[in-house]
């Protein structure tokens, strides 16, 4: 994306980026400091780009929706972090319904998130799972699906 979901009063010694649209992430002025890449992780979820151990924290911001295979990719991310590292998975109830796999727009909000724990246990390497966040009362689980809940971000 053109813009960044990091905290503007967060600093941090390095970003680096990974999107489908080359224009977009290069006016994201998160990314000025460290580096950015184009890849379709549908079509390869290598993150060949890492080292081993090399990130603090991986974010996936709004994209968890449109993976293939998230298993795979979660195993990418999972090898690219430092121990100790963090992943935070983020998504919201605003996507493109066409492009999202089966099954997303059916669930509601709590049920994506337990979704995506499950692809992180089947993807290994992550030991405490933990799901975050607003959406889990009945009224908004019933407003998300569907896409009729408003966008918590």
């Amino acid at each position: 994306s053109h813009i960044s979901h990091l905290p503007p009063a967060m600093s941090f010694a390095r970003v680096d980026g990974h999107g489908m649209n080359a224009e977009e992430l290069s006016k994201n002025p998160a990314f000025a400091g460290g580096q950015w890449w184009v890849q379709d992780l549908n079509e390869d979820p290598a993150l060949s780009f890492a080292a081993d151990g090399e990130y603090d924290a991986v974010l996936c911001m709004a994209g968890v929706q449109y993976l293939q295979e998230p298993e795979s990719v979660f195993a990418e991310c999972s090898r690219v972090l430092k121990p100790n590292g963090v992943m935070i998975v983020a998504f919201t109830n605003s996507f493109f319904y066409q492009k999202a796999i089966y099954g997303w727009s059916e669930r509601g909000m709590a049920t994506r998130a337990k979704l995506v724990r499950d692809y992180m246990r089947a993807a290994g390497g992550f030991d405490d799972i933990t799901i975050e966040g607003d959406g889990t009362g009945l009224v908004a689980q019933l407003a998300s699906i569907g896409g009729l809940g408003g966008d918590p971000f």
